[in-house]
């Protein structure tokens, strides 16, 4: 069984009108919207063999962040990730080896929802209609080996969590 966590970045600030997207750093909501994901995540006793982040400024803050208090065994940040699309994003965890079962994904919307419809069957309309919100999480496990063997629709949602539904 191998497990995947779709996150979607912390609220980023708008302070700055002409930064950047790239560079756009976490609001003080995002900040503090992440500590109910931490809480969650830690309460469920769940840590992660891997992590692919994407490397814009928010995605790097939120994954800081969330290591502070999350045993995270590796990461991997990559610009490829940043406005990267579903397709490339699945092709990428395809090809993450055997020996890492437990995956967290940071990215962006509109990949997110996109990457999480692509992959689950079962569950799906709990999760259609929502709003895949900043730091919003979905886990997803597929009863599968190897990553390589990875289907569209062949996940089973577990949870979809965001910060308003866990205060």
């Amino acid at each position: 069984m191998l497990n995947l966590y779709v996150m979607r970045h912390s609220k980023s600030s708008w302070n700055e009108p002409n930064i950047n997207d790239f560079q756009r750093p976490l609001s003080s909501k995002g900040r503090k919207d992440i500590k109910f994901i931490i809480k969650f995540l830690k309460k469920k006793k769940i840590k992660f063999d891997l992590a692919y982040i994407s490397s814009s400024k928010r995605t790097k803050q939120t994954f800081k962040l969330l290591k502070k208090k999350i045993k995270i065994k590796k990461e991997l940040f990559s610009k490829k990730l940043y406005l990267s699309d579903e397709n490339k994003i699945f092709n990428t965890i395809k090809k993450t080896k055997k020996n890492y079962k437990d995956i967290l994904l940071i990215n962006h919307e509109p990949a997110c929802k996109n990457l999480v419809s692509k992959l689950i069957k079962k569950n799906y309309f709990l999760f259609k209609e929502k709003k895949f919100s900043t730091s919003g999480i979905a886990k997803i496990t597929f009863p599968i080996k190897k990553w390589k063997k990875l289907n569209e629709y062949s996940g089973k949602l577990v949870f979809f969590k965001r910060p308003i539904d866990l205060i």
